[in-house]
């Protein structure tokens, strides 16, 4: 056990991290799970990333709609009244948010520069989230035959790319003795 001592605090962070996505993914489980409303479908979050990419494609010349649609658990977002694509739960980033949450408190040093840093990633986050979507939209309507490889490849690496470049600035500008 002496040989395992000095991996003592990596086996810390995995734990921390691993019970507190955990938690957080069945909370977040349980609130995506409850029965919403017709104007806040599928949920509220989904709800209003759909709102805000439709406003931000209507700012930058589309004409956008959306629609609710209750068979799938989603918002069908139209340009031109052609179906670009469904924002579905997963697009709202909330997952993301989850993991990235979990590590750097998990990697914790003083709640007051961790709270601090957990709602500039959050909101850092949501806005490379809405301008995914609205560039995602974009290249579904306009160049439809690379809207597969976007919305596969480039965005999702896009989504986790910022994410990881948080977590690096985190670790980096996070030092021990900055305990509050």
């Amino acid at each position: 056990m002496k040989a395992l001592k000095p991996y003592y605090p990596v086996f810390k962070f995995v734990g921390i991290f691993a019970m507190l996505y955990i938690l957080f993914s069945i909370g977040y489980y349980f609130f995506i799970s409850m029965e919403w409303s017709q104007q806040l479908y599928p949920d509220p979050i989904t709800a209003q990333v759909s709102y805000q990419t439709q406003e931000l494609l209507r700012l930058v010349g589309y004409k956008v709609q959306t629609l609710n649609s209750p068979e799938l658990p989603s918002v069908m977002m139209f340009i031109n009244e052609v179906k670009v694509y469904r924002v579905i739960e997963g697009c709202n980033a909330v997952s993301v948010m989850i993991l990235f949450t979990a590590f750097v408190v998990a990697f914790a040093r003083g709640w007051k520069k961790t709270l601090s840093f957990l709602i500039i990633g959050i909101v850092f986050i949501y806005i490379v989230n809405l301008i995914r979507l609205v560039v995602l939209g974009i290249v579904y309507y306009d160049y439809s035959d690379y809207a597969e490889f976007s919305h596969e490849i480039i965005f999702p690496g896009v989504i986790y790319g910022a994410v990881v470049l948080l977590w690096i600035f985190w670790i980096r500008n996070v030092k021990p003795e900055e305990v509050e």
